[in-house]
Formats: C-alpha cells, sequence, structure tokens
C-alpha cells in the first residue's frame, strides 16, 4: 500500500483514547452475553472472530460521547465533532461492505441524541430551581425523544452482528423487543446515576421529570415505565422459547448484581446548582490519595 492509499483508507483513522477503549470493553463484555445468544452467535469464538468491528465502532462511538459530555457539562452546543466522527465510522463500515441503510439510521440517531442532550443540559443548567420556575425549552416531548435515541450504540451493535454474520435478514421481533429493553434498563440505570448525572449535567430521565413535573416527577416516570413494561411483555411473549429463556436468565443475573427486582427512586434534588455546589465543595476537601 503506497503512501497515497493509507491517506485514502478511513480504517487509517485515529479516533480512540484508552479512556474510551476501557469503557467499551465494559459494554462489549455486558453486550456480547446478552445479544449473542439471541442472534445465535457463540461466545467467545464469534466474538474473538468479529472484535475487530465491534470495539472500533464502539470504542469511536464512547471517545464522541466523551467529547460530548465534556461539551455539555459546561451548557455548550455543538455537533461539529460528533458529526465528523460518525462520518469517519460510516465510512470504515462502507469499506468494510457493512454499511446499510439501517445502520445509517442508526448512526443519525446518536447525532439526534447529542443535539438533544446538549440542548435539554443547556436548559437544565439554567434553571436550576424547577419547582419555581420550568425550564425554558424543555417539553416532554423533547426528552421522550432524547430517551428513545439513546441507547442508539447497542442498535449500532446489534445490527453489526446481524451483518457481520451474513444473516439473510434482520429479525424484526427481536429488535423491536431489545429497542424496548434498552429504554427499561436506560431508565434503570439513570436512577442509579442520578446524582452523578446532576453534578456532571448530563442527561437523565428523572432528572428532566423532575425539572417538567417537580414533586410529581416519580408518579409520571412510573406511569411512563409501566407502559414500556406493557410492551416489552407483550414482545418478549413473541420470541422464541429459547429467546425468552436466555432474557429471563439475563434478568436473573442482572437482579442478582444489583440486589432487588424493584424500582428504587433517589430523593429528587429540587435546588441542582446548591447541589452541585455542595458536592464540589465536599471534594475539595478531600485529601488527596497518592497512586
Amino acid at each position: 500500500m503506497t503512501p497515497a492509499d493509507k491517506d485514502s483508507d478511513p480504517s487509517n483513522a485515529l479516533t480512540i483514547s484508552f479512556k474510551a477503549l476501557q469503557r467499551a470493553r465494559q459494554t462489549l463484555e455486558d453486550f456480547s452475553k446478552t445479544y449473542f445468544p439471541y442472534v445465535g452467535l457463540k461466545l467467545p469464538d464469534d466474538l474473538l472472530k468479529y472484535l475487530d468491528v465491534l470495539v472500533w465502532v464502539e470504542g469511536t462511538i464512547y471517545q464522541l460521547d466523551e467529547d460530548n459530555e465534556q461539551l455539555t457539562g459546561q451548557g455548550g452546543q455543538s455537533t461539529a465533532a460528533a458529526t465528523a466522527g460518525l462520518d469517519r465510522i460510516r465510512a470504515v463500515l462502507r469499506h468494510e461492505g457493512l454499511l446499510d441503510d439501517r445502520l445509517q439510521h442508526e448512526l443519525s440517531q446518536g447525532l439526534r441524541y447529542w443535539e438533544l442532550e446538549q440542548h435539554i443540559c443547556a436548559a437544565l443548567l439554567a434553571a436550576p430551581r424547577p419547582l419555581q420556575s420550568p425550564a425554558a425549552g424543555l417539553t416532554p416531548e423533547l426528552v421522550l425523544e432524547c430517551h428513545s435515541a439513546k441507547s442508539f450504540d447497542y442498535r449500532v451493535l446489534c445490527l453489526l452482528l446481524f451483518r457481520l454474520s451474513r444473516a439473510a435478514a434482520y429479525d424484526e421481533r427481536l429488535l423491536a423487543f431489545l429497542r424496548l429493553d434498552e429504554m427499561l434498563v436506560d431508565i434503570s440505570d439513570d436512577l442509579c446515576d442520578y446524582e452523578d448525572d446532576v453534578v456532571a449535567n448530563s442527561f437523565n430521565i428523572f432528572r428532566c421529570y423532575i425539572h417538567l413535573y417537580g414533586r410529581e416527577a416519580e408518579l409520571k416516570l412510573v406511569e411512563r415505565i409501566s407502559a414500556l413494561e406493557s410492551q416489552h411483555a407483550k414482545l418478549l411473549e413473541g420470541l422464541p422459547e429459547q429467546s425468552q429463556a436466555h432474557y429471563w436468565s439475563r434478568h436473573q443475573d442482572a437482579c442478582d448484581g444489583q440486589g432487588a427486582d424493584r424500582w428504587v427512586f433517589p430523593p429528587p434534588i429540587y435546588d441542582e446548582e446548591d447541589y452541585r455546589r455542595r458536592v464540589r465543595a465536599e471534594e475539595a476537601q478531600r485529601p488527596a490519595v497518592c497512586r
């Protein structure tokens, strides 16, 4: 390969920090254990077979997400870097013969998620006391759209499994079920990460509901969870018995890790600005730890 060929080959682009690679490893461990059996793939052989594509794509997405988090944490709004990064992913997948319209759509959903997160978090940062004045520009529709787009990386990876294994067609029933499952997992994660997301000024559906609904936030989110769980149960019933058994096995593993099979809501924070100030003051007073 000549230097000119190297320059034109998208696979030569450098896109991932070590931190992003670490985060990608954690996600791919969960993803492979959960999604590979649904698609009929075996661990560890099929994971090793497709490791380069899956690690690079997820690592690059995490790098873009970290860049977006840094910008969002300060209330900034720009998707230029994210657009360029997603274009690099598209170029590599196209070069490898893996890009199709479905993958194009999910990558576009990633850009939409980052756009919405920036817009929503800038609004939340400007309205530290939600019970006194709602955040300007924050609507239930935007919050639900952002939540729906959030786990686009899992959907990208899942579509890639079909493409990499040369499956005849996408399993639409499975994809519809996994989308609902991802949304419920996102809510569970947001409840666990709520305080950290307030400090970091990150998108969090419970945080948004508090800004929208005040003291009714928990009730409103329970209604949202119940609606998703109802759809989730119907879609699960339509899957093959082997897939249903695999779902319940993974569900039990997750519940054992968390300690309970129930929804736990953290205490709401009604004055985020004061909370961030107190947390940062406590952090500043902690003694430095030598490593």
